[in-house]
């Protein structure tokens, strides 16, 4: 007779579980060794794993819709792309774009020369050219002065090459030391040359020359905006030069069809340009300083400034210039405070 047998638990042994290091030894052996890979190729695998259809297109592609668009949140929109568009010269075709059609409307025409009865449409709408794109492009915080020069003189170079150009600063006799023919002439334009003639005229100029005569011409279009670190300052030379060129192409602040400039960028221009200024720039003043900043200003802020205005003036520090700076500044706050409807500076 045949027993049964008997399952008793924890009888059967079994064999113990391999150890880590003997099972990293057998999939090490049978795992197939990995190629090396290089930290460049395996960034770029992982770039072009994860790139857009629009990321992948060539530089200059992007360009062509960048120009075609106008649209400044493309080197926005991936740093791939604002890297691909970066380049100067992609930037330098943009901002020619931007404001070609103001060029070639009035390349080399001062206002002294604009004459005939005023027409009876808005004034602005005689104007070629895109006043938004033209503001979007002078915020750029790599347009500056020299950038502005070279792409005028590329746009020259190819359009106006031939053209006659007057210079739209006054001329006074006595400055024949600049050594430049003030009178221009046919293929007469270079943007630096006839830029830094310009601007030493004007570093001459008192205070408030501007006021009563007619400079400048149109380089921009007038209801293109200014930059606002350009209005409220402080200003290097390279944002002094700057705000003269735009000065010069004939912005206008406050003018029609224009928003209104808020009270507080004005008092700021106000107080870095002459309450403030350790001594007023003639330069600032003759480019920034006009009806416009006068109006609709805070009553109470008005009053601490004349104050301010009060004792400096009466601690007669300043040289006799910036005291008479002080003085036009202050005559003219207390008049618009008092007769709002006044709309011109004392004399």
């Amino acid at each position: 007779m045949l027993l049964t047998p008997v399952h008793i638990r924890g009888k059967r042994k079994r064999d113990p579980p391999p150890t880590p290091s003997s099972v990293a030894a057998a999939n090490t052996d049978k795992a197939p060794k990995k190629m090396k890979r290089s930290l460049a190729s395996l960034r770029a695998s992982r770039l072009s794993r994860h790139r857009t259809v629009l990321e992948s297109l060539p530089a200059e592609l992007l360009e062509s819709i960048l120009l075609y668009s106008e649209n400044l949140s493309l080197p926005r929109s991936s740093h791939l792309i604002g890297a691909k568009l970066s380049g100067r010269a992609t930037m330098l075709r943009l901002f020619m774009l931007a404001f070609h059609d103001t060029w070639n409307q009035w390349f080399g025409i001062p206002k002294t020369q604009l004459h005939g009865p005023r027409p009876k449409q808005k004034e602005w709408a005689l104007f070629d050219g895109d006043a938004l794109f033209q503001s979007a492009m002078l915020e750029l915080p790599w347009v500056d002065v020299d950038f502005i020069l070279q792409a005028q003189q590329a746009w020259s170079d190819r359009y106006a090459r031939g053209r006659w150009y007057q210079h739209s600063v006054p001329f006074e006799d006595g400055y024949d030391q600049l050594n430049h023919d003030h009178q221009g002439g046919f293929a007469h334009f270079h943007a630096h040359d006839c830029f830094e003639a310009d601007y030493k005229r004007a570093l001459q100029w008192p205070a408030f020359k501007t006021e009563a005569m007619s400079w400048g011409t149109h380089d921009l279009h007038p209801r293109a905006r200014l930059p606002v670190d350009l209005i409220t300052g402080p200003w290097d030379e390279e944002k002094k030069r700057r705000l003269f060129w735009l000065a010069r192409g004939g912005f206008q602040m406050g003018g029609e069809g224009q928003n209104p400039v808020p009270w507080e960028i004005k008092l700021k221009c106000l107080e870095n340009a002459v309450i403030n200024a350790e001594e007023p720039d003639p330069l600032i003043i003759n480019c920034l300083i006009g009806n416009w900043i006068f109006l609709d200003l805070p009553e109470d802020i008005v009053r601490k400034h004349l104050i301010s205005l009060d004792r400096r003036l009466e601690w007669g520090a300043d040289e006799p210039a910036s005291r008479a700076i002080l003085r036009r500044i202050r005559n003219t706050l207390d008049m618009f405070m008092q007769l709002p409807q006044y709309h011109h500076m004392p004399a």
